[in-house]
């Protein structure tokens, strides 16, 4: 299971202001007030954190890659030198070795075709 930490936060606030509302009912206010407190608090920690989740991945794709660094790549690829090639691309571009697979996949899939 894959759960947001900003969910957990939200789960646990309900449960706090739940548990608050129990507390008004039975009588015991400085209970109430103790957990309507954790709640409200439980909820701006629940919002930091999806402002964090949803803030944009900072690595910046290149537009395009040079021809000659791109013929390069194509050249290790045909020779089967595929990691070599993802090498080359995440040294050139600087990017993760995902993004750099993906590209050299794709650069393979031209090459068949």
């Amino acid at each position: 299971m894959n759960i947001k930490p900003w969910k957990l936060w939200l789960f646990s606030s309900i449960c706090f202001l739940f548990a608050s509302i129990m507390y008004v009912i039975d009588k015991k206010y400085l209970m109430a007030i103790t957990f309507a407190l954790l709640g409200v608090s439980y909820i701006f920690i629940s919002m930091s954190n999806r402002r964090k989740d949803n803030k944009p991945n900072k690595i910046q794709v290149p537009a395009s890659v040079p021809k000659d660094v791109e013929l390069e790549l194509k050249s290790l690829i045909a020779e089967g030198m595929k990691i070599q090639a993802i090498k080359k691309y995440r040294m050139v571009t600087g990017l993760g070795l995902k993004e750099a697979k993906d590209y050299v996949d794709s650069l393979s899939g031209e090459n068949k075709n």
